[in-house]
Parts: structure tokens; sequence; C-alpha cells
């Protein structure tokens, strides 16, 4: 077993998945495929994903890792870079109840 795996708590998880056995085409992208047969090919697979029992572990594990290409843990890997860069953006100013205003910025210090 290659030693990526093991980023997952479960280290076995991928013996109990349900894609297990099942042709990887169906996971991963052709060369040159768009459009309608793409997001055809992805239902499908995520399809699969969505009865697994270590669906979880295998999201986990391609977030951890990663993964560039393919269908993980239910996510393709727009989702997959989407769900990573809004983890990893900090809050904008609105989100955290600082002022948009850059003129308020100024550090304010109490009156003795």
């Amino acid at each position: 077993m290659p030693d990526q795996f093991h980023h997952s708590p479960h280290p076995n998880w991928q013996h109990r998945a349900l894609c297990r056995g099942t042709d990887t085409d169906m996971f991963f992208s052709p060369e040159g495929e768009r459009g309608n047969v793409r997001a055809r090919r992805e239902r499908a697979a995520k399809q699969i994903c969505q009865d697994c029992p270590v669906l979880a572990d295998c999201r986990a594990y391609a977030l951890t890792a990663t993964e560039s290409y393919g269908i993980w843990g239910g996510m393709s890997e727009t989702e997959r870079a989407r769900h990573t860069r809004r983890t990893r953006r900090p809050a904008r100013p609105r989100e955290c109840g600082v002022s948009t205003d850059p003129l308020t910025w100024r550090i304010r210090t109490p009156r003795a």
C-alpha cells in the first residue's frame, strides 16, 4: 500500500470503498473531455460516492494529499480546489466586523 494512503485516520478505508474494482475511467477524465460528456461521467462517479461507507475518509485523503485529478470523496478536482481556497482564505473585513473604510483603520487609543 502506498504511503500516501496513510494520510487518512483509517488507513484501510480504500479496501471498503464502493468504487473498489470499478473501472477507474469513471473517476478520471480522459484528455480533452468536456461539457455534457464530462458532466455525465462525473455524475455517475459521484453517484457511487454518495452511498459509500468511506466517503469522509476518501474526501479527507484527497484534500490532505491535494489530489489534482479525478473524483475523490464525491468531489471533482474543481470542487476540491474551490473548497481549499475557501477554507484557507482569511475573513473579509465585513465578515469579522471591521469597517471596510480604510480611513477608520487607524489604531485608536483611549485618551487619558
